[in-house]
């Protein structure tokens, strides 16, 4: 029977201090180390590193100072969902210093809201959700999604983590197929791939959903679309990267279900705790081209029982762990810690008319 405790039981509990957040989630924060490592190399990020002059639109700049969180500068298209994005993310920023029971360094950074921060590989000193392993000045932060993805088949965090563990079936009435539900033009080489190696194939449900702009689908595939707590209800779950990560890879994690992943090329903060193989094992890695997708789906489904213990491994290490709520305030506040540690202190006052004023704008009245 798969077990139901309330999400306040270590899933939502944001006041917790960094020797509990590195006790219960160890190894969370390698990402951050290793920027650590690099920028302490190079010297301490200086302002004029941060600045946004190079980055056309999809980013902010923003300041914690004193306890509280400022918007330096914003580039956003005002309409899309950058701005949503945005929001998102400077909700979860404000989350973790309005209720961190310690104080937090006066910091100032900037943090991209696009798939791809640099598409240029340029080399900015940005906080991003994802990076390629030539992007190694970027640092890695919690994606939009663990806020809210505003979309009627997705929503907001921990509102999906509920559905999904309330409508959890047991191992062995989940549908002994892969599933995959996404849209083929984000990466038409890799996800085109997938419908050629699923096609006709009795293991496999694999549909392309088209979308008629960022939050509708298109009315011929409509019927395909599958909100993601439903997804769930598969034994097996593909996951595909889009023209740069796909943040559906969280979301699949927290199913009691294995997820079934090709080689991947953008990193994300939690992918150094996938394990391929071996008696921790917790998802299955593929080929990008799937060659061997039937061959790894069929080994799963004529060994049940390592099947299944995969997937308990992956509830153990993501769903009830490294990407509970709980662990992404203790992501945030350990990115505040160690970036204060290697960059210049903020100014936080500008003269205004021939007085002292802040900068920025503050959260509060930003939203």
């Amino acid at each position: 029977m798969i077990d139901r405790p309330s999400l306040a039981a270590y899933g939502s509990n944001y006041g917790v201090f960094p020797t509990e957040c590195n006790s219960k989630f160890l190894g969370l924060f390698k990402e951050i180390e290793r920027s650590v490592t690099r920028q302490k190399g190079l010297g301490k990020v200086s302002p004029s590193a941060i600045d946004l002059s190079w980055k056309t639109y999809g980013a902010v700049r923003a300041m914690i100072y004193n306890q509280k969180l400022f918007i330096i500068e914003e580039k956003l298209d005002g309409k899309g969902y950058h701005s949503t994005r945005a929001l998102a993310i400077l909700h979860q920023l404000n989350r973790a210093v309005t209720t961190s029971l310690f104080l937090l360094p006066n910091i100032e950074f900037s943090f991209a809201v696009d798939d791809i921060a640099d598409v240029s590989h340029a080399h900015h000193t940005i906080w991003a959700f994802s990076r390629l392993a030539i992007d190694d000045e970027i640092w890695l932060m919690p994606d939009f999604g663990y806020w809210s993805w505003p979309l009627e088949l997705v929503g907001e965090y921990d509102q999906i983590r509920a559905a999904m563990r309330e409508n959890e079936v047991e191992w062995d009435k989940k549908i002994s197929k892969a599933l995959w539900r996404g849209a083929l033009k984000t990466n038409k080489q890799v996800r085109g791939a997938l419908m050629r190696a699923t096609r006709g194939k009795e293991w496999a449900d694999v549909e392309e959903v088209t979308w008629k702009n960022m939050t509708d689908v298109t009315g011929g595939s409509a019927a395909a679309a599958l909100p993601i707590a439903e997804h769930c209800a598969y034994k097996f779950l593909i996951h595909t990267e889009g023209h740069g990560y796909s943040g559906r890879g969280k979301y699949l994690l927290n199913c009691a279900s294995i997820v079934i992943m090709h080689k991947a090329q953008w990193i994300e903060p939690h992918h150094h705790l996938l394990v391929r193989a071996g008696p921790h094992q917790n998802f299955v890695e593929v080929e990008r081209d799937f060659s061997d997708l039937e061959e790894k789906v069929e080994e799963l489904l004529q060994h049940p029982q390592r099947a299944e213990a995969i997937m308990n491994n992956s509830m153990a290490v993501f769903r009830d762990g490294y990407l509970t709520p709980t662990a992404q305030v203790c992501y945030w506040r350990q990115l505040f810690l160690e970036w204060a540690g290697v960059s210049s202190p903020p100014d936080p006052w500008e003269v205004v008319d021939g007085k002292n004023s802040l900068r920025g704008t503050p959260f509060e009245t930003f939203v």
